[in-house]
């Protein structure tokens, strides 16, 4: 065991359930839960590749609450809500 440096786990979809938010988004937006999380999930990954590609390195955290915002308007309506 000497020999090893490091031990690295894919956290996100592997160990953490990432669509874990479902229910809570269900709460305040009946029936979009799912559509939520999959829609958050997938500009946290866009967002984290682009910002890869132009340097630009930002905590999960702060990505995280980026997306989210993007997500919704400033009259909290969700996505496809008017």
């Amino acid at each position: 065991m000497d020999h090893i440096k490091a031990i690295a786990f894919d956290l996100y979809g592997t160990l953490f359930d990432v669509h874990s938010v479902v229910a809570r988004c269900d709460e305040h937006f009946p029936g979009r839960g799912r559509e939520i999380s999959n829609l958050w999930r997938q500009k946290q990954l866009e967002y984290t590749w682009l910002r890869s590609l132009m340097n630009r390195y930002a905590d999960w955290e702060v990505r995280g609450l980026d997306e989210l915002l993007r997500l919704f308007d400033v009259s909290g309506t969700a996505p496809g809500q008017r």
